[in-house]
């Protein structure tokens, strides 16, 4: 499974908006015209004011207030109360413990296709083209196929994400003239460098809970599509390329390379499992970025500014970091081992609604508009699933702009395996056994494969 090379997610061909959504609170209700929404027609016309719609969510910190102002223009136009349970690291598992105990949220925005079409195939996720007009989600066309079984759609495009990207100091690298590598062979000469003037070239840290591993996860699909076809990464989505193969210990060797080198990782490999996900970054500012303790950081786009370690630890909802991304604080894609084969990685968030009130679907149809993510693009930390979103809205944002050029300069685009692949795997034995290879330093390769094969769902 894989969507179309040019990810016209970016808009670079993004037309005006068909809804003018962007007019709620401002425009009379007498002087509105249809959304195209039954169920947001009648929450704009008030008769929902007054009731609630439960969210679940991974967003914590900044990304939680990016998704609030995405949503917040809803609110307060409707009367209906949105009410976000941010989760975090657990999510998934959270959602999954509420969902078999009979109280699911009314909706939820949740990163793994595998997972959402579990929950409808097993009756939990509503069919959302119960109430989604057709031709509503045209503008989702490139992400709707990740939520479609036996013509059935669980979930609503959301959000999605560019990964096998590296961060990095700019005014750092300056000073001691590195320069942005373009092949794999530079990114390790790099490295070596680096480690020979004293320092620590990556910066990781994967504890999350339950979802500790999937950063590792993340690292070994861009290897994958680094040393192998893209029709071999589509095989191993599916299992008919083993894991225990070849082409995926091929693909180790490049992780191995920088998780196991000795140096490479501030903290070296046990540090790696141990460090918070949202913290790893943080000795890249020390000096005010000229003297970073690490040097770069394989994570992706929505990782900053939210985690940057002012704004992680701020406590004033209206601080802003004088960190500059694009000036301070950049961005370089994970370079190809062969320029000629260079696809890019993504993923995607999809809004899935649990329970069929009027009131839940009218916030599902906000959501699918360009309007519904709106506060979030115009942040500059979010790039929309619907390609009808203005490309205005994304412009002098520096995330944004480097994510278009490195999908414009790809040679196709792969959607993140481990998201694809079942839930017991995509997000269990893969994730697991990423971290008992990274405990072993990579000593336990074989075992750590084969336990993911025989993980592997037999129905």
């Amino acid at each position: 499974m894989h969507l179309n090379r040019k990810m016209a997610v970016i808009g670079a061909t993004m037309a005006s908006a068909a809804l003018t959504l962007s007019s709620v609170g401002v425009v009379a209700q007498d002087e509105m015209a249809s959304t195209g929404f039954t169920e947001l027609d009648q929450a704009m016309a008030g008769d929902f004011s007054g009731a609630r719609v439960n969210v679940q969510t991974q967003w914590i910190g900044g990304e939680g207030e990016n998704f609030q102002a995405a949503w917040q223009p809803f609110q307060d136009a409707t009367g209906i109360q949105v009410v976000v349970d941010a989760i975090g690291s657990s999510h998934e598992t959270v959602l999954r413990s509420r969902v078999q105990g009979g109280a699911p949220p009314d909706m939820a925005l949740l990163g793994q296709p595998a997972s959402i079409n579990q929950y409808g195939v097993e009756g939990s996720a509503i069919d959302v083209n119960t109430f989604m007009p057709e031709g509503s989600l045209d503008g989702t066309a490139a992400t709707n196929g990740l939520y479609q079984v036996d013509g059935a759609q669980y979930a609503i495009p959301y959000k999605v994400d560019v990964k096998g990207v590296t961060w990095y100091p700019i005014k750092a690298f300056a000073e001691k003239g590195y320069e942005i590598p373009e092949t794999w062979d530079e990114l390790i000469a790099l490295a070596d460098t680096i480690v020979a003037d004293g320092g620590n070239p990556f910066c990781v840290g994967m504890e999350a809970g339950t979802a500790t591993g999937w950063q590792a996860t993340d690292l070994v699909e861009v290897a994958m599509l680094r040393t192998n076809s893209t029709e071999d990464y589509d095989k191993w989505v599916t299992n008919e390329l083993k894991f225990n193969s070849d082409e995926v210990k091929a693909a180790l060797e490049l992780v191995s390379q920088i998780y196991f080198t000795p140096d490479y990782v501030l903290g070296g490999n046990t540090a790696i499992t141990a460090l918070a996900q949202t913290t790893p970054m943080d000795p890249m500012f020390e000096g005010d970025t000229l003297t970073p303790g690490c040097w770069m950081h394989i994570i992706p786009f929505w990782y900053g500014p939210d985690f940057f370690p002012d704004v992680r630890t701020s406590s004033d909802p209206d601080y802003v970091s004088p960190y500059v991304i694009g000036e301070d604080i950049g961005i370089f894609p994970v370079p190809p081992v062969d320029p000629m084969m260079n696809p890019a990685l993504g993923a995607g968030d999809g809004v899935v609604v649990f329970q069929d009130r009027p009131e839940v679907r009218a916030f599902a149809q906000f959501l699918s508009t360009p309007e519904g993510i709106e506060g979030w693009v115009k942040r500059g930390s979010a790039i929309a699933a619907n390609t009808t979103v203005p490309t205005e809205w994304y412009e002098g944002h520096y995330k944004s702009e480097v994510a278009a050029g490195l999908l414009a300069n790809a040679t196709d685009f792969r959607f993140d395996a481990s998201d694809l692949m079942p839930a017991a795997v995509g997000a269990g034995s893969f994730w697991t056994g990423m971290v008992d290879w990274i405990a072993a330093n990579g000593e336990n390769t074989d075992d750590v494969l084969q336990a993911i094969d025989d993980s592997w769902p037999t129905e």
